[in-house]
């Protein structure tokens, strides 16, 4: 996969689809620690998004994904980076 910006056919609903978008852009590197269940449960989904996106989809892609979806379904988060932000 190319590191430019790519949008995904949306055009189509596939119920089979992970609901992981890819949009490559300018990253920094962050490191962790994840709980073994969790890692578990994150590599059977880089296979199962991998192989249905027909490309390499990476640890880092389903992070910069799931904290997307945090930041913007945590209304006391929004409220907050509004008077701080």
């Amino acid at each position: 996969m190319s590191l430019d910006q790519e949008r995904p056919n949306t055009t189509k609903t596939n119920a089979d689809a992970p609901i992981l978008q890819l949009y490559r852009q300018n990253y920094v590197k962050v490191s962790g620690r994840i709980l073994d269940t969790t890692e578990k449960k994150l590599n059977d989904y880089l296979q199962f998004a991998s192989a249905r996106m027909k490309t390499e989809i990476t640890s880092g892609d389903v992070l910069e994904h799931a904290l997307k979806l945090l930041f913007e379904r945590d209304s006391s988060f929004r409220n907050w980076l509004k008077q701080n932000g």
